[in-house]
């Protein structure tokens, strides 16, 4: 991949700095780093279409919103479903991150799922159906105990 130039760097610091909410927050960032709103848009939309970016959102700590039973679930998947499942539990709407990881020799585990819940008995009732719906017997949950951080990573 091509390295991105300044203003594109520029672009998105601002927004990975507490992006404002703010009538026209894309006007402000061109005010700052001295371009026109037409071209914060346009390279907004160029990192998204070429993956540099996946989206403008929120960050929501669960726990502030009620969701106070959280879990990692380690589930072990065949390599070659991986994918498969993998892609289906991501849509999951108490799924908030799904991870394929490499591991370490004599871990099995190598499908990564955090998932967010309300009470401690509808998380166990979503591990589950996962469990049931796709026939994986072998997994871990590791619940939250305490949030130490939860903040994006400052790219720039």
């Amino acid at each position: 991949m091509k390295s991105i130039d300044e203003k594109t760097k520029n672009i998105l610091r601002e927004l990975q700095n507490n992006f404002k909410l703010e009538t026209k927050p894309f006007k402000r960032i061109a005010n700052e780093i001295d371009c026109s709103e037409d071209d914060v848009i346009t390279t907004i939309t160029h990192c998204i279409d070429n993956g540099i970016i996946r989206r403008i959102g929120i960050a929501v700590k669960p726990q502030k919103v009620g969701f106070s039973a959280n879990a990692l679930t380690a589930w072990k998947v065949p390599p070659e479903k991986i994918h498969e499942i993998g892609s289906e539990l991501a849509e999951i709407k108490e799924v908030s991150h799904c991870y394929d990881r490499e591991c370490p020799d004599g871990w099995d585990y190598n499908l990564f799922v955090m998932i967010h819940s309300k009470t401690k008995e509808d998380l166990d009732n979503i591990i589950k159906n996962i469990s049931q719906k796709y026939d994986l017997k072998e997994y871990k949950v590791y619940n939250t105990v305490r949030e130490l951080k939860k903040s994006s990573m400052k790219y720039f």
